[in-house]
C-alpha cells in the first residue's frame, strides 16, 4: 500500500511484521530472493566515473555461490560457527560478499577504511575478531598498510584475507611476522563449494548478525549489536513502504561500512529482486562520481539513492543536462537536517523527490521519514515507520525519564520496537542507553507536531549554552546556509571567558559564487541579520576551504570544536606571548584538552591566568615536560 499518513501506517500495521519478514536470517533473506530472481543482477560494479566502463555484473544466483564460497572459506580458516569477521573494505562487490558470507557463517563487523590504524585494532579487538577481510595493496589507498601493521596485536585473529585490485599485481606474504595466515580472497574462494554451506548451524532471530561500531575512536569503542531479525526486519519493511521491487536500482555512493549503506545499497533491494550499483570504491568521496551522477543515473535507469546532505549541497553545482532523470522516484537524506535554503534550491533544479529521513545504527538505520507518497514538510523528518514507537520525551539532568512531552515540546527523541539493536556489546555502555530497558534514547532533540511530523532541534550536546541560555546551532546554520554564496555552514558554541560559550560558525564557499565572494564579516553580517534570536548571533564566522566530514559525508563537529577551542585560547596566549602555539585534542578525562608551547617556565604564570578564564583543560608541554592546569587549578 501507498502509505501517506500516520492512519496509513496504522493500517500497515495490521499485518503483523513477522509476516512481511524474507525469512529468518539475513542468509535466508537473500537465497529466497535468488529462488526467484536467480538471473537478474544483483550487483553492478563500476570501478571509475567513466561513462562508457562496462560494469562488473554479479547475478543473484552468482552472489550466493561466493557467499557460500566465502562463509566456507572462512570456516575452513578456522572461524568458528558464529564467530566474529571483521571488514576493512571500500565499495566493492567482494565487500558485499565478506559481509553476508561472513553473516552466513557468524557475525560481521564492518569496519571504516579511513580509521587510524589504533583504532582498527581496537574496534577488531573490541569484536572478538577471528577473522579479517581487507583490501589488498592497492595505488592511491593506504588501507593495506595501516591493517597489516597491527595485526599481530589483536589477539584471536587466525585469519586475513586481502582482496587484490582489478588487473594488478601485489607481492604480500604468506603470514604477518607474528604468523597470521594472509590468504587472497579470490583464491581461497574459488577452493571452495559454492552450491551449499559446508556445515551446520542452528540460527534463531534473535542471534547476532553484525557488530557496528558507532563513534569514539578513542579509548574503548562502542560495539552495537544487530540481530537478524533487526535487520531482516528493516529491509523487509523498507521494501514494502517504498513499493520495491525487480526495477528497484539503487545507487550506491555511501560507504558500505555504515549502516546507512549497508542497507539502501545492499539489504533494501536485496529483498525484492532490485539492484546496486556501486559507482567506483570511494562512491561520493569520488568527485567525478558526483560531477558524472546525473548521466549515471541515466545510464543505469536508478530509481533511488541514499545520500548526505552535503551531498546535496555538491549536487547543487552540478550542470543537469539533457540527460533523462525519469526513472528516478526519490532520494533519501539523512544524517543530519538539511538546509531549507538547500533543500528548496535542490527541488526546484533538479525537479527529484527528496525525502528527508532519521535513523541511527542502534534503530537498525530507519526510524522516520517523510512518506514518500504523502506530504513532506521541508525541514522535518517525517513520522515514525510502521511497528515502531517513537515519541519525544523529558530527561533530567542524570539523563532519566521526567515525562512525556506535550505537542511542539521540545525533548529528546526516544523509541521502541523490532528494529531496535540488541544493545552495544560492552554491557556497561548499555546502563544509560535506555529508558527502563524498552525505550532506546537517541541522544537528539526534537518536536513532534499534532500530525505526528517530528522536527529535529539539535543534539543535545551541539548546544550552544550562552551564559545559561541555550542556542540551537541550527538556526544559525539555517541562516547562513540561505545566503546564496553559502554552501555549508556548521555553527558551534566558541569557549567565552564571561558567557561560557559564544555561537561562532564555519562556512564553505559555493563553486558558482559570483565574484567578488562575500567577506567573512559579510557573512556574520548577513547571519546577524537572521538568526531566530539576538543572542544566536554568531561573534565569528570563519571561511574554509573545504568543511570536516565523517566517512558518510556528515559535517565532523568535533573538528569545529577543536578549531574554535583553538583559535580563541591561542589568541589569548599570543596576547602575552607571541610564539605561543597551541594544539585541541579529545581527552577522555577533560572532554578537550588544549596542549601548550613555545611558552617559557618563566611565562607559564602569565599565559595560566589567561587560560584560566575559560572552561578548557590545558596543558604547557615544555621540553616534553607536560603540566596540566584548567580553570580549576591543577590537575595532574
Amino acid at each position: 500500500m501507498k502509505i501517506r499518513t500516520l492512519s496509513d501506517i496504522e493500517t500497515f500495521e495490521r499485518v503483523p511484521a513477522e509476516e512481511r519478514w524474507r525469512g529468518r536470517t539475513v542468509y535466508d533473506l537473500i537465497a529466497r530472493s535468488v529462488e526467484k530472481y536467480a538471473d537478474r543482477p544483483a550487483l553492478k560494479f563500476q570501478a571509475t566515473a567513466d561513462l562508457d566502463e562496462t560494469p562488473r555484473i554479479i547475478s543473484y544466483r552468482d552472489l550466493l555461490a561466493a557467499i557460500h564460497q566465502c562463509a566456507n572459506a572462512l570456516h575452513s580458516a578456522g572461524v568458528s560457527v558464529g564467530g566474529v569477521t571483521s571488514v576493512i573494505m571500500p565499495n566493492l562487490p567482494e565487500t558485499g560478499i565478506g559481509m553476508w558470507g561472513a553473516q552466513a557463517l557468524g557475525i560481521v563487523g564492518p569496519i571504516n577504511p579511513m580509521l587510524e590504524p589504533n583504532a582498527l585494532r581496537d574496534i577488531m579487538m573490541e569484536s572478538d575478531a577471528e577473522a579479517l577481510i581487507v583490501e589488498g595493496p592497492v595505488e592511491g589507498s593506504n588501507i593495506w598498510e595501516k591493517t597489516i601493521s597491527i595485526l599481530d596485536d589483536v589477539p584471536g585473529l587466525k585469519t586475513v584475507f586481502w582482496v587484490a585490485a582489478e588487473g594488478g599485481e601485489a607481492h604480500v606474504p604468506e603470514a604477518t611476522p607474528g604468523g597470521v595466515p594472509l590468504l587472497e580472497f579470490s583464491e581461497a574462494l574459488a577452493a571452495q563449494d559454492g552450491t551449499r554451506l559446508a556445515f551446520e548451524r542452528d540460527v534463531g532471530l534473535n542471534d547476532i548478525a553484525a557488530y557496528f561500531h558507532t563513534g569514539g575512536t578513542t579509548g574503548r569503542p562502542k560495539i552495537a549489536q544487530h540481530s537478524h531479525a533487526n535487520q531482516i526486519h528493516t529491509a523487509s519493511m523498507m521494501a514494502d513502504m517504498f513499493d520495491y521491487g525487480e526495477h528497484t536500482v539503487a545507487i550506491g555512493g555511501l560507504p558500505l561500512f555504515h549502516v546507512n549503506s549497508f542497507f539502501n545499497a545492499g539489504l533494501n533491494p536485496l529483498a525484492c529482486g532490485g539492484h546496486s550499483v556501486y559507482l567506483s570504491s570511494a562512491g561520493f568521496r569520488n568527485r567525478d562520481v558526483v560531477a558524472n551522477l546525473w548521466p549515471l543515473i541515466a545510464k543505469y535507469k536508478a530509481t533511488y539513492f541514499a545520500t548526505v546532505p552535503t551531498v546535496v549541497s555538491s549536487l547543487l553545482d552540478v550542470p543537469l543536462g539533457d540527460h533523462d532523470l525519469s526513472s528516478m522516484e526519490f532520494i533519501i537524506c539523512g544524517a543530519a537536517p538539511i538546509a531549507p535554503q538547500v533543500f528548496s534550491q535542490f527541488q526546484d533544479l533538479v525537479g527529484i523527490t527528496v525525502l528527508e529521513a532519521y535513523g541511527m545504527t542502534e534503530g537498525s538505520l530507519f526510524s522516520a521519514g517523510n512518506p514518500q507518497f504523502g506530504e513532506k514538510r521541508v525541514g522535518s523528518i517525517g513520522i515514525r515507520v510502521p511497528y515502531q514507537s517513537m515519541k519525544c520525551v523529558i530527561l533530567d539532568e542524570t539523563g532519566r525519564f521526567v515525562r512525556d512531552c506535550g505537542t511542539d515540546e521540545i525533548g529528546t527523541i526516544v523509541f521502541k520496537g523490532p528494529n531496535v539493536f540488541l544493545g552495544y556489546k560492552q554491557a556497561e555502555k548499555n546502563k544509560d542507553a535506555f529508558i527502563n530497558d524498552e525505550w532506546l534514547i537517541s541522544g537528539d532533540l526534537a518536536r513532534e507536531d499534532s500530525d505526528g511530523y517530528f522536527w529535529m532541534t539539535g543534539r543535545s550536546k551541539d548546544l550552544i549554552i550562552r551564559g545559561g541560555h541555550n542556542i540551537d546551532p541550527k538556526g544559525i546554520e539555517d541562516a547562513l546556509s540561505a545566503h546564496p554564496a553559502v554552501a555549508l555552514a556548521a555553527a558551534v558554541g566558541q569557549p567565552d571567558s564571561y558567557a561560557g560559550e559564544l555561537p561562532c560558525a564555519y562556512v564553505t564557499l559555493s563553486d558558482e559564487t559570483t565574484r567578488p565572494a562575500p567577506s567573512a564579516e559579510d557573512l556574520r553580517q548577513f547571519a546577524k541579520a537572521n538568526v531566530p534570536e539576538r543572542a544566536a548571533a554568531p561573534v565569528h564566522v570563519e571561511i574554509l576551504e573545504s568543511m570536516p566530514t565523517t566517512a558518510v559525508g556528515k559535517i565532523f563537529k568535533p573538528d569545529i570544536r577543536r578549531m574554535a577551542t583553538r583559535r580563541v585560547l591561542e589568541s589569548e596566549a599570543r596576547k602575552i606571548v607571541s610564539g605561543a602555539d597551541i594544539i585541541v585534542e579529545k581527552s577522555g578525562r577533560h572532554g578537550l584538552l588544549a596542549r601548550v608551547s613555545g611558552v617559557s617556565i618563566d611565562q607559564q604564570t602569565a599565559v595560566s591566568e589567561a587560560l584560566d578564564r575559560f572552561a578548557v583543560a590545558f596543558e604547557f608541554d615544555l621540553d616534553g615536560n607536560l603540566k596540566t592546569v584548567s580553570n580549576e587549578g591543577e590537575l595532574a
